[in-house]
């Protein structure tokens, strides 16, 4: 049986204060908004310049004369400027992402002690460990997704669907996959020979997909940053007022109960025994 604050009446009433734990999140949140959304525009940047390039690419392959050097030059220009802000903005991303992660896997840990499969620190560590990062984030994100669920009237967890964190994840580990891909070919690419030129523009599709699946996968994280958030927000609200009711009844029991130490230094009252002697009433003699 379990109260509206997702724990046990047992563990409720041992702790009444234990929702205050729980930390907001929402200031972190502004920061990833904000960083992922740069890094969506970007995206939608590169694939731009690609498309771009492939155009470019295409009319020299017809031999239609209309490109000069100064498109190329437009089109180097660009991606200069894109490559510049790439790694900072991606670090930085990456830096706010994890805290942010970090403090709402501390949420889901009170909110849920027993329902995660992986310990805390890997809401660090798991982004840094080869081999393991193609799911243990994932695994993460979704402990946390469960555990913040909103409760129905009688205590239990709601299913939430977890349809966006999918989207979030495929389409970043896609991204991951398919630029890997794309630097590949680039190394394998000859300028120097007209005819690499096609092998040229093959790579830049791979690129612009793999660009558009980074897209796709920043406004997936916006939206799950977002709900997770507010779902742990909504339960930090139910909570409190419940815990702080809990300890005003505590408070008020203990204005009413009498001390126990009271209790045990009082002297016990003695009844009147039956048996004890009434006071006599005087003898009253004849005189003589």
């Amino acid at each position: 049986m379990g109260t509206d604050s997702g724990r046990c009446f047992g563990c409720a009433e041992a702790a009444p204060g234990w929702a205050a734990a729980l930390r907001p999140a929402n200031g972190l949140a502004a920061a990833v908004y904000v960083l992922l959304g740069l890094n969506a525009v970007l995206a939608a940047v590169v694939v731009a310049v690609d498309v771009w390039s492939d155009v470019l690419l295409g009319r020299v392959l017809d031999g239609s004369g209309d490109v000069g050097l100064d498109d190329f030059d437009a089109v180097k220009a660009v991606a200069d400027v894109v490559n510049g802000i790439f790694l900072p903005l991606a670090l930085a991303t990456a830096v706010v992402f994890i805290v942010w992660f970090y403090r709402i896997r501390e949420n889901a840990d009170l909110l849920a002690p027993n329902g995660h499969r992986h310990g805390r620190g890997w809401a660090i560590g798991a982004w840094f460990t080869p081999v393991v990062l193609l799911w243990f984030p994932w695994q993460l994100m979704v402990d946390c997704w469960r555990a913040s669920a909103p409760l129905d009237a009688e205590g239990r967890r709601r299913t939430v669907s977890e349809k966006v964190v999918a989207l979030w994840w495929s389409t970043w580990i896609g991204s991951i996959v398919v630029g890997r891909i794309a630097s590949t070919m680039v190394r394998h690419v000859d300028l120097t020979v007209i005819d690499n030129l096609e092998s040229l523009r093959d790579t830049i599709r791979v690129e612009a997909a793999g660009s558009a699946l980074r897209l796709v996968a920043a406004v997936a994280a916006i939206l799950v940053v977002n709900r997770l958030t507010a779902m742990q927000q909504t339960r930090r609200a139910d909570i409190n007022p419940l815990a702080a009711r809990a300890a005003q009844e505590a408070r008020a029991q203990k204005l009413v109960s009498p001390p126990a130490a009271a209790i045990a230094t009082a002297p016990a009252a003695t009844p009147a025994s039956t048996d004890a002697p009434r006071d006599a009433a005087p003898e009253v003699r004849p005189p003589a």
